[in-house]
Parts: structure tokens; C-alpha cells; sequence
């Protein structure tokens, strides 16, 4: 656990998603100084806040590592669906489109309650271009490879191999791995 003292640049209700206010964000910023705002839509947020915080405040923030976190939810959530961040600094459904998932609930809520959200942070492709770039390298495109290209892929992976193998030896030594 750690903890640290930062300044809060806008009002911030509990229960709300926050996030660092990075370089923009601040006029006159002092570089020694830490800035929280709300978290907006789409963002990965840093913390979670669980009392209200008011523009100007100087505030302990403390680091506990906990995986589950009491989030408002923008909307009615079914349990175990997947969220993200809205533009209040709330958890609602995701939506890919809009950037990405925080997390998921672990029960139902209404509008305006409180939900738990396991964090589980990511986003999902939009596109058959995205969902290909997924694709692991196939046993089969290793005889696409150079030699060259073959040790490095060898070498990345730890493996050993004869300085004067040959390239269907290099392959034999990837696809046994």
C-alpha cells in the first residue's frame, strides 16, 4: 500500500471513476503537484473515489491494490457485464465503439446504485482488419520466414540452435516448442 497527497481540479462525487489530470489540464501547473478529475468516457481511470471531493481540495490519495471496486452505475447493469467509463465518471455497458472496458459487475443494479466492478481492463476489435491482427503466428507461415528472421524468432524464444542449421532444422526447433 502507498499513498500520496494531490489536488483535485474539479468537483468529484463518491463513488466516481478518477483519473490523473495530465499536462493541459492545469493553467499555471505546478510540476510537483498531482491533479485528479473525473474520469471520461472511454478512459482507463487511476482510482476510485468513495467520498465526495471538491474543486481545490488537497487530498490523501491511498494505493490498496484491491481488484474490486464500488463504482455509481450510469445505467441498469446485469451482473457479470462487461463496463466502462461514462462521461461522469460512471460505469456503464460497453460499448467498443466508445473505448475501453474497465471491468466487470458481480451483481445486478439499477441506475444511480452503486455497483462492485472487478477490474479487467481491455477492448475488443472493431473490424475484420483488427480481429486478424489477433491471429498468433501459424506453424505453417514459419517456411514464409527467412533464415534470419527464423534464429531471431529462435533466439527471442530462448531456444538453441546450430550456427549452420538449415532452415527446415530451424523450423523443426519453432514448431516443437
Amino acid at each position: 500500500m502507498t499513498s500520496f497527497r494531490a489536488q483535485v481540479i474539479q468537483d468529484i462525487p463518491a463513488n466516481r471513476l478518477v483519473a490523473l489530470a495530465g499536462i493541459g489540464s492545469v493553467e499555471n501547473r505546478e510540476y510537483d503537484k498531482i491533479y485528479l478529475k473525473k474520469s471520461e468516457l472511454g478512459w482507463i481511470p487511476d482510482f476510485v473515489t468513495n467520498v465526495d471531493l471538491e474543486e481545490g481540495q488537497e487530498v490523501d490519495v491511498v494505493i490498496k491494490n484491491n481488484p474490486i471496486w464500488n463504482v455509481e452505475a450510469a445505467q441498469r447493469l446485469p451482473a457479470g457485464t462487461l463496463v466502462m467509463c461514462d462521461e461522469e465518471g460512471r460505469v456503464k455497458s460497453y460499448n467498443p465503439s466508445q473505448g475501453n472496458h474497465i471491468g466487470y459487475t458481480t451483481h445486478e443494479v439499477e441506475a444511480g446504485e452503486v455497483v462492485s466492478i472487478v477490474r479487467k481492463y481491455g477492448n475488443m476489435p472493431q473490424n475484420q482488419a483488427e480481429i486478424m491482427s489477433f491471429v498468433t503466428q501459424s506453424k505453417e507461415s514459419y517456411s514464409d520466414l527467412t533464415v534470419n528472421e527464423l534464429k531471431q524468432k529462435l533466439d527471442e524464444k530462448g531456444v538453441e540452435y546450430k550456427k549452420n542449421a538449415t532452415k527446415k532444422e530451424l523450423i523443426e526447433l519453432l514448431e516443437g516448442d
